[in-house]
């Protein structure tokens, strides 16, 4: 018999060029790439830039609860009158200026919350800050955790 003779099916162009590929599909190739890598790098790196982000307001004091804001008017003297209790909405309508609650608010000088917290943010924007004491007061909390801050002389 004779020696058999291995006979290979003849691939198509396409399957035999396995190391050239088209244009077209390296371009978009590297658009998915580009497309993976701004993705990355906009979760990982930040401009620290002036225009980056909005700037945030100082503090909101309406979100602070009553006493929050009253403690703040004892610790720094600002002798307000304390705040309304009852719902603002109810005692400045037309029925609620009626009502014994918003007469004795009246009279015992009570204000309004909003009032009140926009009084305690002005005093907070117009108090002066020293940056040295606040960073030693910081890095004191941060090593002794609640103790409080003791300067010996």
């Amino acid at each position: 018999m004779p020696p058999r003779v291995q006979h290979r099916d003849s691939a198509s162009e396409s399957e035999s060029k396995t190391g050239t590929t088209s244009r077209a599909a390296n371009k978009a190739r590297n658009a998915v790439a580009q497309a993976a890598q701004l993705e990355l790098l906009s979760k990982h790196i930040h401009s620290n830039g002036p225009k980056d982000k909005p700037k945030v307001n100082p503090l909101d004091f309406l979100s602070l609860d009553n006493e929050a804001l009253h403690k703040y008017n004892l610790k720094y003297g600002m002798n307000l009158p304390k705040i309304q209790s009852v719902n603002e909405n109810i005692l400045l309508s037309e029925i609620g200026k009626k009502t014994y609650s918003a007469m004795k608010a009246v009279s015992l000088g009570r204000i309004s919350k909003p009032e009140f917290a926009s009084h305690v943010h002005k005093h907070f924007l117009a108090a002066p800050c020293r940056e040295n004491e606040i960073v030693a007061n910081f890095m004191y909390k941060v090593k002794n955790e609640n103790k409080d801050f003791k300067l010996t002389l």
